[in-house]
């Protein structure tokens, strides 16, 4: 599992070759849209990442609502 702050945008190189190493991003199978709050006045809108590797079964990801940074928290439940 690798989960941080990247302050890359979804279509990077540096993303591409995670994923080419087997690491699933939640971030694109989920759908997110934002990881960024209102706080955040850019027009890029992600920073944060979560990826995980094939035998992590994910049971839930989602960015949560709560503002209190311009970084949306994350959550990842999974066995």
């Amino acid at each position: 599992m690798l989960c941080g702050d990247f302050n890359l945008l979804p279509d990077t190189e540096s993303l591409k070759r995670l994923e080419g190493i087997g690491l699933r991003n939640l971030i694109k199978e989920y759908g997110i849209t934002s990881t960024r709050t209102s706080f955040y006045d850019k027009p890029a809108k992600f920073a944060d990442y979560a990826l995980v590797s094939e035998g992590i079964e994910v049971k839930d990801f989602k960015i949560l609502p709560d503002e209190v940074s311009d970084h949306s928290p994350m959550y990842l439940e999974f066995e």
